[in-house]
This record gives C-alpha cells, sequence and structure tokens, in this order.
C-alpha cells in the first residue's frame, strides 16, 4: 500500500517538475549572435553601365563577347542581361557613357543589337547570404543565389525544438548553480560549463574566482579543467578553483582521449564571455557557444562579434538568452567588492 503510494507521489512530483520546466521555457528566447552583414536585410549597391538591347537575336553573342572582353569577376552573383537591359561595365564616378561605349568598341566589341545609349544604374553588388537579402537583390537586378538551409533555419529560429531548449536549459541551470557558488565565494557571479553534446554529458564545470586569482574566469577556469584531461592545465592542484559535478573541489573533469581540447564540445556560460574568453574559447577550438545575458565588456555581441572575424582560424556558433534574467540576477546580487565589469 505504501509503495502504490510512493510511486503515485514520485509520478506527481514528476510531473510537476515537467511543467516548471516547460514553463520556464516560454520565459526566455534562443538568440544567434551572427555576422551583421547576415542579419541585414540592406542590400549594399554598386553603380554599372546598362544598355537596352534593341534585337534579342545578339543576346548569346554579346554576352559572350563581353565576358571575353569585358569580364566584371565581381559580379559573377549577376546575371549579365534581364529585362532591364545588359550590363556593359562597371562605372566609376569620372566616366561618362560616352566613355564606356566607346572603351567597349576599341576593345573590338561588335554593338550590333545594342541601343548605344548606356546608362547609370545600381546592382546588387555583393551575392546575397540570405533568402531575405535575395528577395531583395532580385528586386533590383536577376542574381544567382546558393541557399544555405542550415543559416534559414537558425534565422527562422526553427533550429533548436523544445527538447534542445530543455536540453539548454538544463545546462545554464548547472551553470547557475556554479554562479552562486562563485558569488558567495567572493567571484564576479559567473559560471560555466563544458559539454559533449554527442553524448549529452557534461565534461567540466568551472566558477569565477578571481577575486583570488585574477585569470580565472569561469570559462578559462572550465576550459583549463579540459585540459587538466590531457594531462595539461595552467593552475596546479593546490590553485585550481573547481566546481565539478557537485561541489567545488568534488571531483575531476571527464577524461578525455582525442581531438585537440574541447573539439565538438559546447560551452555554456551565464554571462557573455569577454575578449580573453572568447579567445581562449578559439584555441581550444569549441564548437559552440551558450550564454544567459550580456555584459558590457562582452566579446560575443556587445563590443565585438569576435566569433564572426574573418581572419581567425577556427569560427564557432553563438547563441544568447539561455536564463537571460535568472543570470542577470545573479550578477546583481554579488557582493559590491567582486569585479563583475571585466
Amino acid at each position: 500500500m505504501h509503495s502504490k503510494r510512493r510511486k503515485v507521489e514520485s509520478s506527481s512530483h514528476s510531473d510537476t517538475n515537467r511543467h516548471d520546466e516547460q514553463e520556464a521555457l516560454g520565459k526566455w528566447q534562443v538568440t544567434p549572435v551572427l555576422d551583421d552583414d547576415v542579419m541585414s536585410d540592406k542590400v549594399m549597391l554598386l553603380d554599372v553601365y546598362v544598355d537596352k538591347v534593341t534585337d534579342p537575336k545578339h543576346t548569346s553573342r554579346l554576352i559572350r563577347d563581353l565576358n571575353a572582353l569585358c569580364p566584371i569577376p565581381s559580379l559573377q552573383h549577376l546575371k549579365r542581361v534581364s529585362k532591364l537591359g545588359m550590363i556593359l561595365n562597371l562605372a566609376p564616378e569620372e566616366e561618362t557613357p560616352e566613355i564606356c561605349l566607346q572603351k567597349l568598341k576599341d576593345w573590338g566589341l561588335d554593338t550590333a543589337g545594342l541601343g548605344c545609349e548606356p546608362r547609370r544604374l545600381q546592382v546588387p553588388a555583393v551575392p546575397p547570404r540570405t533568402r531575405r537579402q535575395y528577395e531583395e537583390a532580385m528586386k533590383l537586378w536577376p542574381c544567382n543565389f546558393h541557399e544555405n538551409r542550415y543559416l534559414e533555419k537558425v534565422l527562422s529560429g526553427k533550429l533548436f525544438d523544445d527538447t534542445d531548449r530543455l536540453e539548454q536549459q538544463k545546462y545554464m541551470t548547472k551553470c547557475l548553480e556554479a554562479a552562486r557558488y562563485s558569488s558567495e565565494s567572493g567571484g564576479a557571479g559567473v559560471g560555466a560549463l563544458v559539454v559533449d553534446p554527442a553524448k549529452k554529458q557534461i565534461i567540466a564545470i568551472g566558477y569565477d574566482d578571481r577575486g583570488r586569482y585574477h585569470l580565472k574566469h569561469a570559462v578559462m577556469v572550465a576550459i583549463d579543467l579540459v585540459s587538466h584531461s590531457h594531462g595539461g592545465g595552467a593552475w596546479t592542484e593546490e590553485a585550481r578553483s573547481r566546481y565539478s559535478h557537485g561541489s567545488p573541489g568534488s571531483s575531476d573533469p571527464v577524461l578525455k582521449t582525442g581531438p585537440y581540447i574541447c573539439t565538438g564540445y559546447d560551452v555554456y556560460v551565464t554571462r557573455e564571455p569577454c575578449v580573453m574568453c572568447a579567445m581562449a574559447m578559439v584555441h581550444s577550438r569549441v564548437r559552440r557557444v551558450f550564454y544567459g545575458c550580456p555584459s558590457p565588456h562582452g566579446a560575443l555581441g556587445t563590443t565585438i562579434k569576435l566569433n564572426t572575424l574573418k581572419c581567425l582560424n577556427h569560427h564557432y556558433e553563438v547563441f544568447a538568452g539561455i536564463l537571460e534574467s535568472e543570470c542577470k540576477n545573479i550578477l546583481t546580487t554579488c557582493p559590491k567588492n567582486s569585479v563583475v565589469n571585466f
């Protein structure tokens, strides 16, 4: 009789937890941190000279000859001809339509089939990267477009379903536990963890401990723990701050054999990482970064989008906003003498 009652109570408790988790999902949204060029619908424009095709029978020859005599490599994404006319050449400010036409004749172009009255027209200067950019570009001039289906899912908010979001919420809740411990210990109130998404396994959890050592930001500590599992790590056993699977200093990070440090791993952190932490994740080959709330000096969306810099030799995806309010609340309850803005 008592056993049945316990099973009913356990089931009821589980249902309540699931309901609370589902309710919490409605209070936050995950937002991708992408290159400004991807997020914008604005089309960059470039001036070209366009002439009317008066005899369609010459269209194929004109396209072939223009591509041979006057190729425009920067405009390979555009069709050479449309109902608006045929693109002859770029149109620098100092050049007149008459000069453009004479140049083409001097280069050997047979202008039969052209109106020989070039006019300036603005066309899309760069290839569209998203469907919305493509639709805007097509209003100006026909262009080629190869849709990135993954990017479109990211932009539409359909990349993650409720199962994914519950998983993200679970990991950020763990980060919040570490952040609270950091706050109570005199740190900046930030927590971070490293996850193997393939195995759905937490690899290491770190908390901010810069009150004792200024480089011990939460992300740096978590990465150092992963490095420690390779037999490395920057800090000695005595100096290393830990928050692993329950309580600080309780257990070692999961041992890893295989690719370099954080290759294939995701990082969760309660607050937007600074430049130092963002670069550390580049060097350790992190796959994706999820953070809760922005930081005045954050390098993944606020002061810079470091993850989008083309000069870097590794790039990771970034998503913000998981349990944002809860992550902000941790920071507001930090002791006043804690360093929280760096």
